[in-house]
């Protein structure tokens, strides 16, 4: 992959980042090894979006100093986590966000806000993806543009990429699926319509 400045631009990266990489690479440079080497010399905002945007790959956690960890976004020093935001110092935790030094803060299973086994959980999500197949909800027409242009991402026009509503991106989802989250002792219609927009109460 060829990075240039242009394709920073055009992805949203912060004007520090883009000035960064200016003066770093003005002719642009492969995704390799040094590059992501050279990342570190930048903002940590700039490591985090570069990684969540480009590079997608766990070589940058090291970086932040992030090690055995999951869903880690705009923090340091985390070990053996997952699900850990805007948080410093976590360590053999799960579902951590805005913490300064936590330890051991075990994984909680809910459905609809309501605490419950892990049995009960996977049993609940196995034959929710199950119904839902390969549905899942669209917030963007990015993937259209894709299908659009051939399934060829160097012809896809990012920058006509747009919103698309929460009641639209929901609007489709499969019917089987719909009744069978309502099925469930836990449902919360008004949450539910909350989340999806789709009226049960």
């Amino acid at each position: 992959m060829y990075i240039t400045y242009e394709l920073l631009k055009e992805k949203g990266a912060c004007s520090d980042g883009l000035n960064w990489f200016q003066q770093n690479f003005p002719e642009g440079c492969e995704l390799n090894e040094e590059t992501i080497a050279r990342v570190k010399e930048c903002s940590t905002d700039f490591v985090w979006w570069f990684y969540s945007n480009i590079q997608q790959d766990k070589k940058l956690y090291k970086l932040c100093g992030v090690s055995w960890s999951n869903g880690v976004s705009w923090s340091n020093g985390v070990n053996r986590s997952n699900g850990v935001n805007g948080s410093f110092g976590i360590l053999n935790s799960y579902g951590v966000d805005c913490a300064l030094f936590l330890s051991n803060r075990k994984r909680v299973y809910l459905i609809f806000g309501k605490e419950v086994s892990e049995d009960r959980f996977l049993e609940v999500e196995n034959k929710l993806y199950e119904k839902l197949g390969r549905w899942r909800p669209d917030f963007n027409n990015i993937k259209a543009l894709h299908l659009k242009n051939g399934s060829d991402w160097e012809l896809t026009p990012i920058k006509n990429a747009e919103e698309i509503s929460k009641r639209e991106a929901w609007r489709d989802m499969p019917r089987k699926a719909v009744e069978y989250v309502a099925s469930l002792p836990e449902f919360d219609a008004d949450m539910f319509f909350e989340i999806t927009c789709i009226d049960l109460r």
